[in-house]
């Protein structure tokens, strides 16, 4: 085997005294402290996170790798990830949502471990244990990096590990066999965990042969040892490969037919230039490269190259996909790998700053500042600040929001932020690293961990009751479509369409025709017209219940699925609910009707019944005025491109301001005939749509705002009753309003009645 230097495969040339070594770790342990508490700080599960959690679960119940058991879709794109859930879920009894993000801290150990390592036994390292502290700070002082200890309950860490172990073993032992086994089996890890592994693999075999070139001075090249380091690595992913074809009959998983529409460049710039001002990638970098070229010239060791080519090839490829939807997540492996050529950089440009103040200050200045290790500290307090202050404020900040916001953005100004903002230039960097941000967020780009974190949440409270229901009380023909998949983890019986096609390869294949500028990313892909309808969308469960009335209160329908626990749902098949839940405790909350007295409903002890359509939209506009070009009738343009599913309406007719041709960006409003109510009275509708303040229906009382509605941004049709005891006498109308444009900028309306108090049979 050909050997390159000898001092570059050899481990430090002596050891550390063992009160100096006492001494670095209490040095390192406040840093291990501030990861701790970040981590915890920022501890969080995401919604996406649970779609491999039910993967997991149908493996483990037998229906395979599947989403919906009977489709084989591959609807996750971390392969050996769920693996690894499924067989903790069988061998402890762990389930994967409090598996996940342990395993994922059990990862970050393991990065810590060997970046440890790679300090340890990396030769000719100048103040190591100096720059072993300084890099275990840049690390333990990155919020981002704290952000992804927990990983969301992802993969994010788990691959991270893999390609630090994988740089580690390249740059200490690619002299020995074991070594590239080791580094092969590692990148073949990275590949089963996240689909840019490959890319990274081949940038390590490509450095790896320039690397040997280097080291044999134009000799020949061993063939073997490339043998040792990619052969593993190909046996492994061609298999995967292999069994993906087989088992889904596809190449790639489908969440790349889902996600990948078109180059994104802008997107992608804008991703991670914000990533670089918040991360402080735009101080790191140079100095990583200050390291290599300081590294390069004395040892010819070309581990720090290794390191800057991963970052730039991934780099181009997040550029070229347009970021991500969650905050930099796939940039998660950058701060260890540049945390030790980081830190030589600082060490190196201190030395010579050591020797110009020992040239050019008198004495009593120079003896104090002039050392090596007092320079590097001088120069590593500012570069650890300006990496982590703007991510650690948006981080806190972050952790405060309690409650579930929609494209969160955090602005840091004066009002959060003034003791950063004093800092030199951060005023600056701030007001750009918000700008960014603030575009990003507006196309569900870097979404920040707590909007995910509060979106989770709210869906497990809402679903995770259902994680105690009996099983085979849902149909096997019950179908559903929706996105938020997460939560149908607990629903492991109900089958699912996922409207924006991750686990269903039609909707995942739908060409994507709206600009970059208005689109949504990893959300793009809509069903095609008349899709979920030809599929026979049937049912649409709705949050778990503790009683049967606030079930009814929540649907259209509640059965009972456990002890103290009801379902609500929805369906426009009455006749189907009726024979598919024979036998089931169920109550119907309502029964709509194009015929006003058969609309009945039940609100706790009291029914009511329909007695005048205030529009049912079946016809046409039912005498509303229609003011402006949004406003259409849903029934005259059934096959609308573009549009999420709607569910819940009666009948195909109902007032939309989503244009067939326009869609969010036409404006317009509808307003009813006028009306009466007596005290007895109620006001019904169905509504869905937009929650922008421009956006609604209000209820206007002798020309002035009484009340007013809004959607809560989905196509899932809700009932609202509104009492008229204050109103009677007066003139009243309803008026539906679109003032809005971009997304969500629609409103739907559908079957307005007046009801009273009455029975039913």
């Amino acid at each position: 085997m050909s050997s390159g230097p000898s001092a570059a495969m050899k481990g430090p040339t002596s050891s550390e005294p063992p009160r100096a070594s006492l001494v670095l770790i209490l040095a390192c342990l406040p840093w291990l402290a501030l990861l701790a508490w970040l981590a915890s700080v920022s501890w969080f599960l995401t919604d996406d996170a649970f779609i491999s959690f039910r993967y997991a679960r149908n493996l483990l119940e037998g229906h395979g790798l599947v989403f919906n058991p009977g489709e084989r879709v591959e609807g996750y794109s971390n392969f050996l990830w769920t693996l690894e859930l499924a067989a903790i879920w069988r061998a402890l009894g762990i389930a994967p949502e409090d598996a996940a993000p342990w395993l994922s801290a059990v990862c970050t150990a393991g990065t810590l471990g060997a970046l440890a390592w790679w300090v340890y036994r990396l030769p000719s390292l100048r103040n190591r244990g100096l720059v072993g502290w300084m890099a275990l700070g840049l690390v333990c002082g990155s919020a981002t990096f704290a952000v992804w200890t927990s990983g969301g309950g992802l993969e994010t860490r788990q691959f991270t590990f893999f390609i630090v172990l994988a740089v580690v073993c390249l740059s200490l032992y690619r002299d020995r066999r074991a070594g590239l086994l080791a580094a092969s089996l590692s990148l073949a890890g990275a590949a089963l965990t996240r689909p840019e592994g490959p890319l990274i693999a081949a940038c390590c075999f490509g450095w790896f042969f320039v690397q040997r070139m280097a080291d044999a001075k134009g000799m020949r090249v061993d063939w073997r040892e490339l043998a040792y380091l990619a052969a593993p690595f190909v046996i492994l992913v061609a298999a995967h490969f292999l069994f993906r074809f087989a088992y889904y009959g596809e190449w790639l998983p489908n969440t790349y037919y889902a996600k990948h529409v078109r180059p994104w460049y802008e997107s992608g710039f804008r991703y991670l230039w914000s990533a670089a001002l918040e991360t402080g990638l735009y101080l790191l970098i140079p100095l990583a490269w200050v390291a290599l070229r300081h590294r390069w010239r004395e040892t010819r060791d070309g581990t720090y190259a290794l390191v800057l080519l991963l970052i730039a090839v991934h780099m181009a490829y997040v550029m070229r996909i347009g970021g991500d939807h969650f905050e930099y997540r796939p940039l998660d492996f950058y701060w260890p790998l540049l945390a030790l050529p980081a830190a030589g950089g600082i060490v190196h440009l201190a030395a010579r700053l050591a020797a110009w103040l020992r040239q050019f200050t008198p004495p009593p200045i120079h003896i104090w500042l002039s050392g090596a290790r007092t320079c590097a500290l001088i120069l590593f307090i500012p570069v650890i600040f300006y990496c982590g202050a703007i991510q650690g404020e948006l981080l806190i900040e972050g952790a405060r929001i309690d409650k579930r916001i929609l494209r969160l953005h955090i602005e840091l100004d004066e009002r959060n932020a003034r003791r950063l903002l004093a800092a030199p230039g951060m005023r600056a960097l701030a007001a750009i690293s918000n700008d960014l941000r603030r575009q990003s967020i507006e196309q569900d780009v870097a979404s920040r961990f707590a909007e995910h974190r509060e979106f989770a949440n709210e869906q497990l409270r809402a679903y995770q009751p259902y994680e105690n229901m009996e099983r085979g009380v849902i149909p096997e023909d019950a179908l559903m479509a929706g996105g938020g998949l997460g939560r149908f983890y607990y629903l492991p019986d109900l089958k699912v369409i996922d409207i924006f096609g991750l686990t269903d390869a039609t909707v995942a294949r739908n060409p994507v025709t709206m600009p970059n500028r208005q689109r949504a990313i990893a959300h793009d892909r809509l069903p095609p017209a008349g899709y979920l309808e030809r599929r026979g969308v049937n049912f649409t469960a709705h949050a778990a219940a503790a009683s049967e009335a606030q079930a009814l209160r929540r649907g259209q329908y509640a059965v009972k699925v456990g002890p103290g626990l009801w379902m609500p749902f929805d369906s426009d098949d009455h006749e189907w609910v009726a024979a598919s839940f024979a036998g089931h405790d169920l109550r119907a909350g309502r029964v709509l009707s194009p015929v006003i007295a058969d609309n009945h409903f039940r609100d706790g002890e009291n029914y009511y019944v329909g007695e005048r359509f205030i529009g049912s939209f079946e016809d046409d506009f039912d005498g509303w005025e229609v003011i402006g070009d949004a406003v259409v009738n849903h029934g005259q343009h059934t096959a609308v491109e573009g549009q999420q599913h709607i569910f819940g309406n009666f009948g195909p007719g109902f007032l939309t301001s989503y244009h067939p041709s326009r869609a969010d960006n036409a404006t317009g409003r509808a307003l009813s005939p006028e009306f009466t109510a007596s005290v007895e009275q109620r006001l019904v509708f169905l509504i869905a749509g937009g929650d922008g303040e421009g956006v609604g229906v209000r209820l206007l009382a002798n020309g002035d705002e009484a009340a007013v509605w809004r959607g809560r941004d989905t196509e899932s049709f809700r009932f609202v009753v509104h009492p008229l005891a204050d109103y009677a006498g007066k003139r009243l109308q309803l008026e539906l309003f679109d003032d809005e444009t971009g997304g969500w900028g629609h409103i739907m309306l559908d079957h307005v009645m007046l009801i009273q108090r009455g029975g039913v049979e």
